[in-house]
């Protein structure tokens, strides 16, 4: 081909399929882009096809213009298009015959007057052929991107559904989450309370008095409180031991204070559950004297059934 500016050659090569796969996209986003870079690259185009027509171009190039250019139906049609326009001119060419005069009722073909409109419509023919072309390839174009741009924006929706999935899936999760430990925590926090089984040790059950009361203590009880009372004994302090009834020691506490109520008096006794047995008990309550000495006050028998 002839000298070709440095542009024009790598159209040329572009159209003939010998760019890498990144420069290719690079010309096709600049003749989107840029309409005279897509002016050009049609001129370049034309000229390639005049060539190919002319038989100008080297092996090489022929060789990748028939492998790359002619794959295109359009550029095909364009080709056949060329080789016919070039075959009408080189039979209406005055050059065709030397040796043989044109007959004179010829001559009005040649006339300026006839010829001027026939190449005239024949251009305009061209080019309403390669304005169609060009609207056919455009119209592809667009319906390219129009499904490309479907393709995006389906793919875009499917990626928010999908977030949106994963945001209600960890916040339930969350909710779950936070729930479980909500149950747990109230469950520490109920196991950690005491549960306390409380009796009452009055006069009556004094030692002696008849057959020991049952105070049944529940399996779940981690505390047993009595609240002893008594009428007799007015002490700053009070001291309480429990054993069984063959005398051995179970719980003591001392430092214990009365209240009164009415014309009794009591104190309050607390002790782990899992002290006492299935057994009989004597709790013992002793009054303790500003000198720190021990005075009988009064003495309860009782049963425990667990």
């Amino acid at each position: 081909m002839k000298t070709q500016s440095e542009k024009d050659q790598l159209l040329v090569r572009y159209l003939l399929g010998q760019l890498s796969e990144e420069e290719q996209h690079r010309v096709e986003k600049r003749y989107f882009d840029d309409d005279d870079f897509y002016e050009q690259l049609e001129v370049v185009e034309d000229d390639l096809i005049d060539a190919y027509v002319r038989e100008r171009l080297s092996p090489s190039e022929r060789e990748h213009f028939e492998q790359r250019f002619l794959s295109f139906e359009d550029r095909r049609e364009k080709v056949e298009f060329a080789r016919e326009w070039r075959r009408f001119v080189s039979d209406k060419s005055p050059a065709g015959s030397k040796e043989k005069a044109k007959p004179h009722w010829l001559g009005f073909f040649y006339n300026r007057a006839v010829l001027i409109p026939l190449a005239a419509s024949l251009v305009l023919a061209l080019g309403a052929g390669l304005l169609a072309l060009r609207l056919s390839q455009l119209n592809r174009q667009i319906e390219l991107l129009r499904e490309e741009r479907a393709a995006q924006e389906k793919a875009a929706q499917e990626l928010r559904e999908r977030v949106t999935d994963e945001q209600r899936r960890s916040q339930q999760l969350l909710e779950e989450l936070q729930a479980e430990r909500s149950r747990r925590e109230t469950k520490e926090q109920t196991a950690a309370l005491p549960v306390i089984a409380s009796f009452i040790l009055s006069s009556g059950l004094t030692r002696g008095a008849g057959e020991s009361v049952k105070f049944v203590v529940p399996a779940e009880a981690t505390e047993v409180r009595l609240q002893v009372r008594f009428r007799v004994g007015d002490y700053p302090l009070y001291a309480a031991e429990l054993q069984t009834v063959e005398g051995r020691r179970v719980w003591s506490q001392r430092g214990l204070r009365a209240r009164a109520r009415g014309k009794d008096r009591s104190v309050i006794v607390t002790m782990p559950a899992r002290a006492l047995e299935n057994k009989d008990y004597i709790l013992a309550l002793k009054g303790i004297t500003p000198k720190g000495k021990m005075k009988d006050v009064s003495e309860y028998s009782f049963r425990i059934v667990r």
